[in-house]
C-alpha cells in the first residue's frame, strides 16, 4: 500500500500525524506500506513508486478539489490525466471533493473502488494544540472518526463494508456529541456531519485491499 502524507500547512500537519496510527496498524497486520513524506509528494515520485510497489491501496492524505490531488506546494499532483495511476487498486482520499470528478475517472480507469468525499472535508483544531494534534480535544472525534474507514479495510473488510462502518461510528458520535456539555463538542459535531454527509465511494462495493 502506498500512503501519501503532506505536511505544509496546519490541516495537512494534522492529517500527517493522525495517519501514523493506521500506517503502524497496516504494518502489524503485515502490509508492505511505502509512505511518501512531505517533499517527496510529488507527481513523478507517486507515479514511479506505484509503478515499483504495485499497491493494491493508495491512501492520500492532503489538499484536494473536485478535479485534482494538491502536493506540499499546493501545486497539482494527479489531475483527471493521470487517473490511470490508480487501475487496480483501492484508493482512499482523505481530501476535499476528489470523488467529485476525479473518482469518478479513477473507476473509469479502471480503479476498483475511490473512497472519499463529495465535498469539503472538515478539519478543526486548536491553536494551542498545533504540535500535538494527536492530543487535540477537538481534532481527535473528527480523525478518530475519518480513520475508521481505513483500519476496517486493513482489518479485510470490504470497501462498502468499511464506509458503512465509518457512517454507523459517525452516527454514534454525533449521537454523543449532541448531548456532551463539553465546549469543544459542538464545533467537532459540526465537522462530523458535514464529513458524514460527504463520505462515499465510487466503484466496486465488494473491493478489498490487498
Amino acid at each position: 500500500m502506498i500512503v501519501v502524507r503532506t505536511n505544509h500547512d496546519p490541516v495537512t500537519y494534522c492529517l500527517y500525524h493522525w495517519t501514523k496510527p493506521l500506517i503502524d496498524l497496516a504494518e502489524k497486520k503485515r502490509f508492505d506500506v511505502v509512505s511518501i513524506e512531505g517533499e517527496q509528494v510529488t507527481g513523478k515520485n507517486i507515479r514511479s513508486r506505484a509503478s515499483k510497489h504495485n499497491p493494491g491501496f493508495f491512501f492520500f492524505n492532503g489538499h484536494g478539489s473536485v478535479s485534482s490531488m494538491y502536493g506540499n506546494r499546493s501545486e497539482e499532483i494527479i489531475g483527471m490525466d493521470d487517473a490511470d495511476i490508480f487501475t487496480d487498486t483501492v484508493v482512499f482520499a482523505r481530501a476535499c471533493d476528489c470523488l467529485v470528478k476525479l473518482g469518478k475517472e479513477a473507476v473509469n480507469k479502471g480503479c476498483k473502488s475511490f473512497i472519499g468525499y463529495n465535498k469539503k472535508f472538515w478539519i478543526l483544531s486548536l491553536n494551542e494544540m498545533a504540535t500535538r494534534p494527536l492530543q487535540d480535544p477537538l481534532a481527535k472525534p473528527i480523525m478518530e472518526n475519518s480513520n475508521i474507514v481505513v483500519e476496517e479495510l486493513i482489518k479485510g473488510r470490504t470497501v462498502k463494508e468499511s464506509v458503512d462502518k465509518g457512517h454507523e461510528h459517525a452516527a454514534k458520535l454525533i449521537l454523543d456529541l449532541a448531548f456532551s456539555d463539553d465546549p469543544y463538542k459542538s464545533p467537532a459535531l459540526a465537522a462530523i456531519v458535514n464529513n458524514d454527509a460527504a463520505l462515499d465511494y465510487e466503484g466496486e462495493a465488494s473491493a478489498r485491499i490487498r
